[in-house]
């Protein structure tokens, strides 16, 4: 990895939960690990929204992801996580999700830029470590993009994540990174890239003038997905089988086992993509009725 270029996991709700990003470190020494987001107002009431977010020394680099729209809550907040030692603190204004734009938080600030503006000075003044902002490239049009991140770095955000897409298109069509590139050139702050990044060959090539760049969907049930493809053509099945199974042993240290195996459904396809005999494999693992079947049946297959 070259230094000083950003390279990092995505944050996804429900996906880069302690689990999953041990797995990922254990693979990946040098990548940045971003939480799941969590409400800076669940914080402040819920000890399970606290712990959704709580990080292990060998997991850093990591970045602890918050939402909300209450620029003191986020203030108080962020005091408090960068008591646990994170590396550094992002602040999600592009979540895109109807319960959380519903709310006035995530892709709702891109609206709101005086809000967004009052949350990332707030949060600055409160902590030493390095603030970060995730946003989109504006809620229905790019229009407005360049005042708005310059915005946000007069704010004091220390750097900045975006999206290729618009809070409206979600997830859907295609990322554009042109916007990217060109907001790059209207800052003085590090630039980070996202959006439809499929391997490490692949962010290289679309870094462009970029200070780095993150993996998200892509990295699904796909730990690898940071290795050079050379490196990645030598993962045999017997690898994935063993590095799954450690994954879900990971899940049901925290949770009962039908639940462990119900969460666990959304990285089957990954770690199975490839294998000649998938679906009908992948169909098996998510019928599992307990851990022992999971079990036989994922070490039959290695």
């Amino acid at each position: 990895m070259q230094p000083n270029l950003h390279i990092a996991l995505a944050p996804m709700d429900g996906i880069t939960d302690q689990a999953y990003r041990r797995i990922v470190r254990r693979l990946n020494p040098g990548v940045w690990l971003y939480s799941e987001f969590a409400s800076v107002n669940g914080i402040t009431h819920s000890e399970r929204v606290k712990n959704r977010i709580r990080f292990e020394a060998f997991e850093q680099p990591l970045v602890v992801q918050l939402f909300g729209n209450e620029p003191a809550l986020f203030a108080q907040v962020a005091q408090e996580v960068e008591g646990w030692g994170p590396a550094g603190i992002n602040l999600n204004f592009g979540c895109p999700a109807k319960r959380v734009v519903g709310s006035g938080s995530g892709a709702a600030l891109i609206k709101n830029p005086d809000l967004a503006f009052r949350i990332v000075e707030a949060t600055k003044n409160a902590v030493k470590i390095p603030v970060c902002v995730k946003t989109r490239l504006g809620w229905s049009q790019t229009d407005d993009l360049i005042p708005f991140v310059q915005g946000l770095q007069n704010a004091g955000a220390d750097s900045l994540i975006l999206h290729g897409r618009t809070a409206k298109q979600a997830y859907g069509g295609q990322a554009d990174w042109n916007p990217i590139y060109e907001a790059k050139r209207n800052l003085h702050i590090p630039v980070i890239g996202n959006g439809d990044l499929q391997s490490l060959e692949q962010g290289h090539s679309q870094r462009g003038n970029l200070d780095g760049f993150m993996i998200g969907r892509a990295a699904l049930g796909n730990p690898w997905v940071f290795w050079p493809q050379a490196k990645r053509d030598m993962v045999t099945l017997r690898d994935k089988v063993e590095i799954m199974l450690s994954h879900l042993h990971l899940i049901l240290a925290e949770t009962d086992e039908p639940k462990a195996l119900m969460l666990f459904r959304k990285h089957v396809t990954g770690y199975l993509k490839g294998f000649s005999r998938a679906k009908e494999a992948r169909m098996r693992l998510m019928e599992a009725r307990d851990l022992a079947e999971f079990t036989d049946f994922a070490l039959g297959l290695a």
